[in-house]
């Protein structure tokens, strides 16, 4: 597709690519839209903060990114897909302290899907949670929770799923759980209905983006960098995951 530096990334079934590096995605640092490249006529907004030639930075308060009318595009809602996330998170997490690198929907109603940053006795750890319900519940299933490069330092994520879900973590894949539903499930069954949410990165949570649950409370908004962001509408496979880290890694790291 041309946009990306070095050796090429994985293009088959790509329907996201939010790359604030890129003048196609980003056509003016210090701007809150990024195109998605993937798909013209569709963008992500930066909420309450700015771009900068190569990153977004957010602040830990109210910062995040939202992929403006996915919950409604049924090309940004596929039943199978891979998630992809470049970001370095700041060592300002105390112990306990939750984030999502990635998520839609709502834990508390049918649908809902987050991949997740926690700060666990100082370590930097990622997981991910799909939830398998067709009913208003609180039903979900997920990945182990796996320890990744330190706070401060860049960091690769990247979900597949289907009937299993997959965590890969800078391009190795680190742990897998069954699922008893093959497709993702958004609201009810159906796009854009209960608990149905737009898809958000480097976030509170998907229903609570700026969520700060205060002293001692979990969930925290992000804080640190986002350098890119990508979904597909099928399953990597485990050489298309590392082929995508190999090509991206020389920016970051």
């Amino acid at each position: 597709m041309g946009f990306h530096r070095g050796p090429k990334i994985v293009t088959d079934g790509l329907v996201l690519s939010i790359d604030p590096a890129s003048k196609r995605c980003n056509s003016a640092s210090g701007g809150t839209i990024l195109n998605n490249i993937a798909l013209p006529g569709t963008y992500s907004t930066v909420i309450n903060t700015t771009t900068s030639e190569s990153i977004v930075s957010l602040d830990g308060v109210n910062d995040y990114i939202r992929v403006t009318d996915s919950v409604s595009n049924t090309t940004l809602s596929p039943t199978l897909a891979t998630f992809s996330i470049w970001f370095k998170a700041d060592d300002t997490y105390s112990s306990g302290n939750r984030c999502s690198l990635i998520s839609r929907g709502n834990y508390n109603n049918s649908g809902g899907f987050f991949i997740h940053m926690q700060n666990s006795g100082g370590n930097c750890q990622v997981y991910a949670t799909f939830s398998k319900s067709t009913t208003s519940s609180y039903q979900f299933e997920t990945t182990s929770t796996i320890t990744i490069n330190p706070f401060g330092e860049w960091n690769n994520v990247t979900v597949t799923v289907n009937d299993t879900i997959s965590l890969y973590t800078n391009g190795i894949l680190s742990a897998t759980k069954a699922r008893t539903v093959s497709e993702i499930i958004y609201g009810d069954g159906n796009i854009g209905t209960n608990g149905d949410h737009d898809l958000m990165f480097v976030s509170s949570l998907g229903y609570a983006p700026t969520l700060e649950q205060g002293a001692g409370g979990t969930w925290r908004p992000f804080n640190g960098d986002f350098g890119l962001g990508m979904m597909y509408n099928r399953v990597l496979a485990a050489d298309e995951v590392s082929q995508n880290y190999i090509a991206q890694k020389s920016r970051f790291i």
